[in-house]
């Protein structure tokens, strides 16, 4: 996992390798503690929080990068519910 992130992230001044062990621990860390909670607003706003942050760290756009339409739609779903 942290090698695909090493070679998809853009450079941001640190080692590439640094930023994907970071966002490598960042999803696998949201995602267990997500799954934890027993209030699902609260996991999935620590899911949606810990993906703007993996996906500023490496650099990537979270619109452009989401392929599924049920992923997008999600995300539209989430917030119109704010």
């Amino acid at each position: 996992m942290v090698s695909v992130l090493e070679r998809s992230s853009l450079p941001n001044g640190r080692p590439r390798r640094i930023t994907a062990q970071a966002t490598a621990a960042l999803c696998v860390g949201g995602m267990v503690v997500a799954r934890a909670l027993v209030n699902r607003t609260v996991a999935d706003e620590l899911r949606d929080a810990c993906m703007a942050v993996a996906l500023t760290l490496g650099g990537w756009d979270a619109r452009s990068k989401l392929k599924n339409r049920n992923s997008q739609r999600s995300l539209a779903a989430r917030a119109a519910a704010r």
